[in-house]
């Protein structure tokens, strides 16, 4: 699992060039431009002592790609010369510790020499997975979900699940600090889920997926909390019996014509993310008869969707609907695919617009649904734009501003004469409505110092700008940064509004796509709730704030 937590790099101005190569440590040509230094040291969250053999890997973005890797002495030093300026990513990892990563700039001859990051130690969950009657189930497959919670989902880790062994036992280990749930799933012909089963491959019965601490239904899972190096064992799974049913249906398609292209089929646990530990229930379709079927489906209440992409990207269909399956067999399930809706729209500027207009991009965010955002199409010259085929279900407005760094903040929006609140808007065939949204350039700053417990600067720290509960919802209103050398932070681009600002010793922010760092978790900020600082921005304010450090566990040394 490759967990980034914001830890501390001390200077705040960016790393240089991304590639292909990897060689030990030193250079890159500096040809004739001024070349530039990165230096550091790398050392123990937890004792604050040296790490000796960590590896620095930095990594260019743009211009002549390379990769350079150093690995730290005995005082945890690392040492980068010669390089171009440009942006990069600098990614410190060690066996047992968790990997720290960030995103720096280097200006022409600009020497960056006291970056300093503090690793925290991984943790470990082990235990055993055992049928009804008590014997070891062997190549079960253990799966665990990272209890950062965006828009009410939960985050599978992006490693491959872990198999138990002929003894029933599992281990899972690199864990980043944090809470995580844990769930078994026992599916004998694909331990990992990740084919359809054949068409005569059928089981009569199977074992329902299993959630910690050992139940079926995955409202009732708990969260396991982890710290720096803690190592959690005799987690016990007993893996409960059942019938499995196959589901039979067709796929209507107004939209296919004569369309050789297969859709898709699937049917997925309602309820939260982590009912997603039975997948393999899905099957292709063709537009010509739309048959399909799903087979080995324990009982319980699902979403059937079927989705079709035409010859275009754009072209994407998607319906959806419910399904209750017991213990016999579903014949004769329809699903209807219907054109969607198409949404035309305008932006209006308040203040200062951006230089470059068509870097400006309009997202709808869907609401409770597990799908990705709908399209992005650009915003033209003057201010107009147009959604096609837009399914049916409630969203977000989201505007986005690629490449210039222009900052600016959706102030209103407006669908057809309805003002859309955080709890978005919902598309409906039939409807003939526009959208209207107001950016303003006129956005709020927020500068600051951290400061430890000894009242000393605290360097590299985390420093996060949360909404106020009304607006948790609008993940865009949260922003994040550390602490330079002298402890002190700096936000811009805020939009206005009521906010807590919170910064503390470790937190967990993991760079994997679809994860969501742990302060998005309500059950995590519950304990620092008191602990923020409270702070109201209204347009174009400039404030700043004295924040002290939140330490996430009482061994936790003070900042050096």
């Amino acid at each position: 699992m490759r967990s980034l937590p914001i830890l501390s790099l001390l200077l705040f101005t960016s790393f240089p060039s991304f590639g292909q190569s990897a060689q030990p440590a030193t250079t890159s040509p500096a040809s004739d431009k001024k070349s530039s230094t990165v230096a550091g040291n790398v050392f123990r969250l937890d004792t604050g002592e040296p790490l000796k053999k960590a590896k620095v890997l930095l990594q260019s973005h743009t211009g002549e790609e390379f990769s350079v890797f150093s690995l730290t002495d005995e005082q945890g030093h690392f040492l980068f010369e010669n390089l171009l300026p440009g942006s990069y990513d600098l990614e410190v990892s060690r066996n047992g510790y968790v990997d720290a990563w960030a995103i720096r700039t280097l200006a022409p001859g600009q020497n960056m020499t006291n970056l300093v990051f503090k690793l925290a130690r991984t943790a470990a969950i082990s235990g055993r997975v055992f049928d009804e009657d008590g014997e070891p189930i062997a190549k079960a497959a253990v799966i665990t979900y990272r209890a950062s919670r965006q828009q009410g989902k939960e985050q599978e880790n992006d490693d491959d699940p872990v198999l138990t062994n002929d003894l029933g036992e599992f281990r899972i280990f690199g864990l980043a600090p944090g809470r995580y749930y844990i769930a078994v799933n026992f599916r004998p012909e694909d331990p990992f889920h990740r084919y359809t089963p054949a068409a005569n491959q059928k089981l009569n019965t199977g074992y329902l997926p299993s959630y910690y601490p050992n139940t079926i239904d995955p409202a009732k899972a708990r969260a396991l909390s982890v710290g720096p190096g803690d190592e959690i064992r005799s987690v016990e799974f007993f893996l409960r019996a059942s019938r499995f049913v196959t589901v039979r249906g067709r796929v209507i398609c107004e939209i296919c014509g004569n369309s050789e292209r297969s859709g898709r089929v699937s049917l997925n646990p309602q309820g939260v993310g982590l009912a997603h530990a039975l997948r393999g229930l899905d099957d292709n379709f063709r537009p010509k008869d739309g048959s399909f079927v799903l087979r080995n489906v324990p009982p319980g209440s699902y979403d059937l969707t079927a989705s079709y992409t035409g010859s275009e990207l754009t072209d994407w269909h998607l319906a959806r609907r419910q399904l209750e399956v017991g213990t016999t067999d579903v014949d004769g399930v329809t699903i209807t695919i219907s054109r969607g809706v198409d949404i035309s729209g305008h932006l209006i500027w308040e203040g200062a617009a951006p230089n470059e207009p068509g870097n400006i991009h309009v997202r709808l965010q869907p609401l409770g649904e597990d799908q990705p955002p709908f399209l992005e199409p650009a915003v033209k010259p003057d201010g107009t734009f147009q959604f096609k085929n837009v399914p049916e279900g409630s969203y977000r407005p989201v505007v986005h501003l690629y490449g210039p760094a222009e900052k600016f903040f959706l102030k209103s929006a407006r669908y057809g004469t309805a003002t859309i609140t955080d709890a978005g808007f919902t598309v409906r065939p039939g409807a003939d409505l526009s959208l209207e949204l107001t950016v303003s350039s006129r956005v709020a700053q927020l500068s600051g110092v951290v400061l430890d417990a000894v009242s000393l600067p605290a360097v590299g720290t985390t420093v996060v700008l949360i909404p106020d509960p009304p607006h948790r919802s609008v993940v865009e209103q949260y922003k994040s940064t550390s602490t330079d050398q002298d402890g002190k932070f700096s936000m811009t681009g805020l939009t206005p509004g009521d906010y807590k600002v919170f910064s503390w010793d470790f937190v967990d922010e993991s760079a994997e796509e679809f994860t969501t760092p742990d302060w998005f978790d309500p059950e995590w900020l519950k304990p620092y709730e008191t602990k923020g600082e409270s702070v109201h921005l209204e347009e174009s304010d400039k404030k700043s704030v004295k924040l002290a450090l939140i330490q996430t566990r009482s061994d936790s040394p003070a900042s050096n």
